[in-house]
């Protein structure tokens, strides 16, 4: 079947990155037609959502949807099925609009964006007009998409709670990337816990810095990557006095790396509705490369993952009960041991990357009435 990428989508996200992968693995035809727009600024502090910078982000958005418009009128080939992947929720308008003929149109949100930006990061406040704006927004997306792909069950049950109609909702597990699929090196003693990703409130860095302070000196906290919550995060460690390894982001084939050098591996700790839902990319990541993983509780984890079987769990916010799982795990290398690779087994068993290209094959093929031309290996 023939697929089209279509939009301003950010390319790169982890999200997207995984559903390409499954779609060629999964023998699929993939073409793409992407404007980048969205991608040229990793880190969107709040004044990205800014009335100024939002009117300059609305006139290059028209532009490039122009150009995307022109370039569907003169593309070649049957109706593919079009896809659209996180950070494309104008991309679907545009999508509904223009891309005529078609055989049928994806969305693969991720998330909503009245959760991201007024439930988690409160960019927004509850209530306010622009609020009820992305509400509206995220309705008529939903509305335009044919089938909507929701990364965990708990996801696809808050969607339909907005509206979204249950028979074009379909669960798709990200899974994780081939590099984190060679086995790990053993691991190294040192008292080191790792946590990386973009600094979103839904991590829940202050309670992973609150937390190592309790800890004590002996253990060393790196913090890699970058994002908007990295500057608060800075303050509050500093006026702790707590010892921290700062590092940027690193390219993905080197956070196999990591994760080796780490005792421990922190997934996400917010307290958000959100953070409940989602499973995020570390912690498939962390598993299947085997690291011992400590990461909040919640009903998506457990959709992924047994708690005690494959990690350590805590109540989201609660640093004593995180810093009381990092020090089970520190005192018995182990049973950290005997997580990690009891984890690495049922995710590659259960989430590897042929997995998930034959579960979308299967779900596109449900929905549309035709599957791949070739077979997944």
């Amino acid at each position: 079947m023939r697929v089209c990428l279509f939009g301003t989508y950010q390319r790169h996200h982890s999200a997207n990155r995984l559903l390409r992968r499954a779609l060629e693995a999964a023998g699929h035809e993939v073409e793409e037609m992407h404007e980048p727009l969205w991608e040229e600024t990793p880190d969107k502090a709040a004044s990205y959502f800014g009335p100024a910078s939002l009117a300059r982000l609305g006139a290059r958005y028209a532009l490039a949807g122009r150009r995307l418009a022109r370039r569907w009128r003169t593309r070649e080939g049957a109706p593919p099925v079009v896809v659209v992947g996180f950070g494309g929720h104008l991309d679907v308008l545009l999508a509904d609009r223009v891309c005529r003929p078609r055989r049928g149109l994806v969305f693969a949100p991720l998330v909503s964006l009245s959760e991201t930006l007024v439930d988690d990061r409160r960019v927004f406040r509850p209530g306010s007009w622009r609020a009820r704006r992305l509400a509206d927004l995220d309705r008529r997306a939903f509305a335009a998409s044919d089938l909507v792909l929701t990364d965990t069950a708990a996801h696809a049950e808050y969607l339909s709670e907005l509206g979204v109609a249950r028979e074009t909702l379909a669960v798709w597990h990200l899974g994780f990337e081939p590099e984190f699929l060679p086995a790990p090196p053993p691991r190294e003693g040192a008292a080191r816990i790792l946590f990386y990703g973009r600094y979103l409130p839904l991590h829940g860095i202050e309670t992973i810095v609150r937390a190592a302070a309790l800890l004590g000196p002996y253990v060393e906290l790196v913090l890699l990557g970058s994002g908007p919550e990295r500057g608060r995060v800075r303050a509050l460690v500093d006026r702790i006095g707590l010892s921290v390894t700062w590092k940027d982001a690193v390219p993905l084939a080197a956070l196999p790396d990591e994760l080796s050098r780490a005792a421990v591996v922190l997934g996400v700790f917010g307290a958000s509705r959100k953070a409940a839902m989602v499973v995020p990319n570390k912690v498939y990541q962390a598993a299947a490369h085997g690291a011992p993983l400590v990461t909040r509780d919640g009903p998506a984890l457990r959709e992924v993952l047994v708690p005690g079987e494959h990690c350590l769990v805590c109540p989201p916010d609660d640093p004593p009960a995180l810093a009381a799982q990092v020090r089970a795990l520190l005192a018995d290398p182990d049973r950290a041991a005997r997580l990690g690779r009891a984890a690495r087994a049922h995710v590659l068993e259960n989430f590897g990357p042929t997995r998930q290209a034959r579960r979308l094959d299967a779900i596109l093929g449900a929905r549309f009435g035709t599957r791949a031309a070739a077979e997944v290996a």
